[in-house]
């Protein structure tokens, strides 16, 4: 059975995605869309390089850029229509803040902020982009500083950075999870990612295990992983975490993982374990270089012994590689 078991939620959208899917409807309604961009940041900062923010007279805020201490001033200068379009803006928040505003950040950094003002007539090129991230492409998206005007090119994932003539931002698609096999663990590890905004499948062939695991907001694939992980977990913002201590199982996925595109791949299992299970994926033909792509035992050094501790620990070592993978 290749359908999942469950579909309650398709996928936990990206902020991007989110962001960008509120911006297009805006744009059909005939709004003015401000957008916030995060391009730097100093010191303690709640949001990252690349963060967005839109806002329109009938959307409201969507998306965030300083986790809420400075929306409501940038509302208010967007309703103040402070900002005008065919050309991009600046503003730094935090201490010094270079406007003469009295506007301290609570968590005491500073931070600078792009801001562009959308008319209806650019929403054919955001729904391209918008495009680009529903088919699972990330993009680069470089803006003009003196113009405004943009385009985009398909990108592998990259730090944010500025030259003398434009402001360069990837944007890439909503981070999904492929969890293989449904037991305790896997359950917690469902809940730690689904909570980090990755959207989580879990994939299990048994019926018995299938009818008992909790798949509220999650797919459930009743089925070996063989193909799906090539089909569906198979670029840069895809992870295969094979938790199963079954080798029909993980094997499978692993054949499938180590040789594709996914940011993370890792196996259970104890030291002695995974060296025996290297040697069983050279035998069928994984080369060494794919090998080291594995993340085996997989999760951080912690001292997890219960299945919470071991789930906590790989959805540690998932955000710690996915924020590596942004910046590089």
């Amino acid at each position: 059975m290749n359908a999942p078991l469950s579909m309650e939620s398709n996928t936990l959208e990206s902020a991007a995605e989110e962001v960008l899917a509120a911006l297009v409807t805006a744009l059909k309604k005939g709004d003015a869309v401000y957008l916030s961009t995060v391009i730097s940041t100093w010191g303690s900062s709640p949001r990252a390089p690349g963060s967005m923010m839109m806002w329109s007279e009938h959307s409201g805020i969507v998306g965030s850029v300083s986790g809420g201490c400075i929306e409501e001033d940038l509302i208010q200068r967007f309703k103040n229509r402070e900002f005008d379009a065919n050309r991009t803006h600046s503003l730094v928040y935090g201490e010094n803040e270079e406007d003469g505003r009295a506007f301290k950040l609570p968590c005491g950094g500073k931070l600078q902020l792009l801001i562009e003002v959308l008319e209806p007539s650019s929403l054919e090129q955001w729904q391209r982009l918008a495009n680009e991230l529903r088919s699972r492409q990330g993009c680069l998206r470089s803006v003009s500083i003196e113009s405004g005007s943009w385009q985009i090119q398909a990108s592998q994932p990259q730090a944010l950075f500025k030259d003398e003539k434009a402001i360069h931002i990837y944007i890439g698609p909503s981070h999904k999870v492929l969890i293989v096999g449904a037991n305790q663990i896997a359950s917690y590890l469902s809940q730690f990612c689904s909570a980090l905004n990755f959207a989580v499948s879990v994939c299990d062939p048994g019926d018995d295990i299938a009818a008992d695991f909790p798949v509220s907001g999650k797919h459930f694939y009743r089925r070996y992983p063989d193909g799906l992980v090539e089909s569906q977990f198979n670029d840069s913002a895809s992870a295969v975490l094979a938790v199963s201590h079954d080798p029909r199982l993980d094997d499978m996925a692993l054949l499938e993982a180590l040789p594709g595109k996914a940011f993370y791949v890792g196996a259970m299992g104890s030291v002695r374990t995974s060296e025996a299970r290297r040697q069983r994926l050279l035998e069928l033909g994984v080369t060494e270089k794919e090998l080291q792509k594995m993340h085996a035992p997989i999760g951080l050094d912690i001292g997890s012994k219960t299945p919470a501790e071991i789930a906590i620990s790989i959805a540690a070592d998932l955000v710690r590689v996915s924020k590596q993978k942004s910046v590089n």
